[in-house]
């Protein structure tokens, strides 16, 4: 019986053929948050290439002036005026478990909407904005610490890339310290 003549279950169940494996839409990573990934936002993090939907992104801006809030979570690294807007300074590197390190000025903020509402990442080097259209994203591993902070992982050429659930990378906590200072009028 020659290839074509063969049923698809016998294609399916022949050792000598590549296993079909059909992957409907809820089963995409992306397509299961009913999120298409179209371009990301790439920033380092100690080395590491970390990425944000550039849907969920506002701006970029280096740190500038900024209040810190004692007696807060250790991610709330303070709070910042932005245009009149007070926005919660998120600390990435303690979210992501890494080592503290210094900022400066040159330092850059990436500004991003989470759960409604604007908060800035310090990260450690903003890279480059890049389209994810054909390129596989990967559902994250449980074994990985922060699986539940991803989206995925994606393979490319040059190594590989985390992509952040911004929906789930910054602790409630952190939010509701914010809430409570300007509920309070402390801010």
């Amino acid at each position: 019986m020659s290839q074509k003549q063969r049923t698809e279950s016998e294609v399916k169940d022949s050792p000598d053929s590549a296993p079909i494996v059909e992957v409907t839409e809820s089963q995409r990573p992306d397509a299961s948050l009913g999120l298409v990934l179209t371009q990301v936002i790439i920033f380092l993090m100690d080395g590491q290439r970390y990425a944000l939907p550039i849907e969920s992104v506002q701006e970029i801006q280096q740190i500038v002036e900024f209040t810190p809030v004692p007696g807060t979570t250790p991610a709330l690294a303070g709070m910042i005026d932005l245009r009149g807007t007070v926005v919660p300074l998120i600390a990435l590197r303690l979210i992501l478990g890494l080592p503290s390190a210094p900022f400066q000025l040159e330092t850059p903020l990436v500004f991003a909407r989470v759960k409604e509402r604007l908060v800035a990442y310090i990260v450690d080097e903003v890279v480059d904005v890049i389209d994810m259209s054909g390129t596989s994203l990967q559902p994250p591993s449980e074994l990985y610490a922060l699986s539940e902070r991803l989206l995925g992982v994606s393979r490319l050429a040059d190594g590989l890339l985390f992509v952040l659930d911004p929906e789930c990378l910054v602790p409630d906590s952190a939010l509701d310290s914010v809430d409570a200072l300007v509920d309070g009028g402390v801010l």
